[in-house]
């Protein structure tokens, strides 16, 4: 892996800290809202904590979204393909992409949390995974040891860098317009690339000779010499034999490997290959379960906020309940109130209506006073105040009261107040 993914990173450090304070927060309230809800409603609090799963709460790192470019953005593009990293892009899809051979992550925008759309729908063709694999397959394991789904392999950059007649110090100008980091690795020329060339053109010691040119001279007659017959076929059968031999071992060279070491050779290929396809089978299972466990904790956060919405709605209900019973009850303690204010005004008698003073044949003598800024007439024997305005304009002896010397204020008739108040009610 590249340095890079090796070094320290305090953000990183401080964000999981942070979400581990959130989750126990989040994780305590909703606790103690199941709780509260249990004391209420009457069921098993523990239960209801177990089936919801909220003893063991984790957050879902969503991807952020990637805002869209304006049309007069220009999108930066790089001159030539730029190798794998080793990171992560955040907010493009997690799907990789052959890109000659290089296997670098999409660039395509997020249709959901994990695959923009086309790489959605090859991963739907192929049971989830996309083709070439995701980028979570490839930082698994070593810039080029990866093997995509169908057991191909990256191919070496320094290819690339061929083909495009580039050189490092090129590929570093571009990486760093592109603001990304390019691992040493990348540069390092493979042995099996060192050995490839044209064979030295070195003559070989051991090659035939060339004949003559021109038509084969014919063979000269063998002459048969009397009583040397046992010679001949001796000579005969040796030269066989020595021709033979001679032919044998060039064959032996061209047959090449033997039976057993072909079949060798076929099985060790025959295990390579179960190896791959059986490491190819649980990268694949790997990341089935990945998705199914991010889907499940995706579906438990939902019914989690599902049921704190439900719990504040049910809270809001029960307190617009309680204001409305507590308005009915503050009206009905108010109508109780005046009606028992009416009952006991009702219940006092009202005062006797002072007599009119008899009719003496010494005139009354009154004085006329001046109570709270109004003028009245008072009795000097008797001490009743009669309406001042009643008798200048009408003539009329109006009683409205008596007047008290201890307290020096007017003791008003209160069957006067009880039809003022009378009027008011209705």
């Amino acid at each position: 892996m590249s340095a890079i993914m090796n070094q320290f990173n305090a953000s990183v450090f401080i964000t999981e800290q942070m979400n581990r304070m959130i989750i126990n927060a989040a994780q305590e309230l909703a606790q103690r809202a199941v709780n509260e809800c249990a004391n209420k409603y009457d069921f098993d609090a523990t239960e209801a904590i177990n089936f919801l799963g909220l003893q063991n709460i984790r957050v879902e790192r969503n991807r952020p979204v990637v805002e869209k470019k304006s049309a007069k953005e220009k999108v930066v593009k790089a001159a030539f393909p730029l190798p794998f990293t080793g990171a992560c892009i955040a907010g493009c899809c997690s799907a990789l992409r052959q890109n000659q051979g290089l296997y670098t992550q999409c660039t395509g925008s997020l249709k959901n949390a994990v695959f923009c759309k086309q790489c959605q729908v090859n991963a739907d063709k192929n049971g989830g995974v996309p083709e070439y694999g995701t980028i979570a397959m490839r930082q698994a394991v070593g810039l080029y040891d990866y093997v995509d789904p169908k057991g191909r392999k990256p191919v070496f950059y320094t290819k690339i860098m061929k083909k495009y007649k580039v050189d490092e110090a090129a590929v570093n100008e571009e990486a760093v317009k592109m603001g990304i980091n390019i691992d040493a690795e990348h540069f390092i020329v493979p042995e099996a690339d060192k050995k490839k060339g044209r064979p030295s053109s070195q003559k070989d010691n051991t090659a035939k000779e060339k004949g003559a040119k021109g038509r084969p001279k014919k063979a000269k007659k063998m002459l048969q010499i009397e009583g040397d017959d046992d010679d001949l076929f001796a000579s005969l059968v040796a030269d066989a034999n020595a021709t033979t031999s001679s032919t044998e071992e060039p064959e032996k060279k061209k047959r090449g490997k033997s039976d057993e070491e072909k079949a060798a050779e076929e099985a060790k290929k025959a295990e390579e290959k179960a190896e791959k396809e059986a490491k190819r089978l649980t990268e694949k299972a790997e990341l089935k379960a990945k998705l199914a466990t991010e889907k499940a904790e995706k579906e438990s956060k939902l019914l989690l906020e599902k049921i704190q919405r439900e719990l504040k709605k049910a809270k809001e209900e029960e307190e617009k309940l309680a204001r409305k019973v507590a308005l009915e009850q503050a009206k009905i303690d108010k109508e109780a109130k005046l009606a028992a204010e009416k009952d006991a005004k009702k219940a006092v008698k009202p005062a006797a209506k002072p007599t009119e003073p008899e009719v003496n044949e010494e005139p009354d003598v009154v004085k006329k006073i001046e109570f709270e800024g109004k003028k009245y007439l008072k009795s000097k024997k008797t001490g009743i105040v009669y309406d001042y305005n009643e008798y200048v304009k009408n003539g009329e002896q109006v009683v409205i009261g008596k007047y008290n010397d201890s307290t020096n204020k007017i003791d008003f008739n209160k069957a006067s107040d009880e039809e003022v108040e009378e009027e008011y009610d209705m």
